[in-house]
């Protein structure tokens, strides 16, 4: 019988070649496990403020046109859609941008109605919207919605939302009488939503501005606010963030609110009805209305 000769240097090449294999599935586990979501993360946050710095953008380029009245010009407003990834090991996390124009589809709708001193009855609207969804996979999944000048930013987690940035509406207490100024914005164009990771622009363009000063002489106006719409199957709505922000801005005006309508009150005093905001004692009210269309670029 022929002898088996065994080699020791071929089994302890297999050892280390295993052990080497060892050491790399967990230096590669431990990078996976702890350092890929923490960098994840802080790209989803970062991308969250950019696309808050991009939409603040917009509202500065609307401000500017409204003032000019420039119509004869289409400004870019570049929307980062999606978060970058890590390379090799992680995919980028994926963005939505919609835009929902102004018509009896449009998401968001307020609308301001009174009578002036001459007995007419004035209603004002103020609809569209812009949002962008950051299904974040390890930073806060949330929601941005630009409208009527407004930046609202939601957490899905807390089911909150905060509005960084307000809109062009001021209340001045006058002591016996209010005296409101406030800009409507109108958003038109194709609806359109897109999801991807690219970089997307939106071209804004003024269509008009129309200002008119309505003289009410001690009378009262409503602020009424529907913002309902629905990501897939989830609705989320905004409305009660927007009654929330005008009760805020009329406190620290100094216009207080009461429970219900009182009788020869000599003051401005506001209440609040469901979606519905009742302003009283207004002596006039300053109002813009601004018509911009919106179109979604490469």
């Amino acid at each position: 019988m022929r002898k088996i000769r065994r080699k020791e240097e071929g089994i302890a090449s297999t050892v280390g070649t295993i052990f080497a294999l060892m050491i790399f599935t967990s230096l590669l586990s431990m990078f996976m496990i702890q350092v890929v979501p923490v960098q994840i993360k802080e790209n989803e946050a970062e991308h969250d403020m950019q696309v808050l710095s991009q939409l603040s953008q917009l509202r500065s380029i609307v401000d500017i046109l409204t003032i000019t009245k420039n119509t004869n010009y289409t400004a870019y407003v570049p929307i980062k859609l999606g978060a970058p990834g890590v390379p090799v090991v992680a995919s980028p996390t994926y963005g939505q941008l919609s835009v929902y124009p102004a018509g009896i589809n449009s998401t968001y709708n307020m609308t301001v109605s009174f009578v002036d001193k001459y007995s007419n009855s004035i209603a004002l609207h103020s609809q569209g919207s812009i949002q962008f969804t950051a299904p974040n996979r390890y930073y806060v999944p949330e929601t941005f919605s630009y409208e009527n000048g407004a930046i609202i930013r939601y957490n899905f987690h807390a089911k909150n939302a905060i509005m960084p940035i307000k809109p062009n509406i001021k209340f001045e207490n006058s002591s016996r009488y209010a005296n409101i100024s406030m800009t409507l914005e109108n958003i038109y164009g194709p609806p359109k939503t897109i999801t991807g990771v690219e970089t997307r622009s939106l071209g804004i363009t003024l269509q008009g501005v129309y200002t008119q000063t309505y003289f009410l002489g001690g009378g009262n106006i409503t602020i009424s606010i529907k913002d309902t719409y629905y990501y897939g199957l989830m609705p989320l709505n905004f409305t009660k963030y927007w009654i929330q922000e005008i009760s805020n801005m009329l406190n620290e005006s100094g216009i207080a609110y009461v429970p219900s309508p009182l009788q020869n009150a000599n003051y401005p005093y506001y209440t609040i009805s469901g979606n519905e905001i009742q302003i009283y004692n207004v002596w006039n009210i300053l109002v813009r209305m601004v018509y911009i269309e919106v179109e979604v670029g490469s």
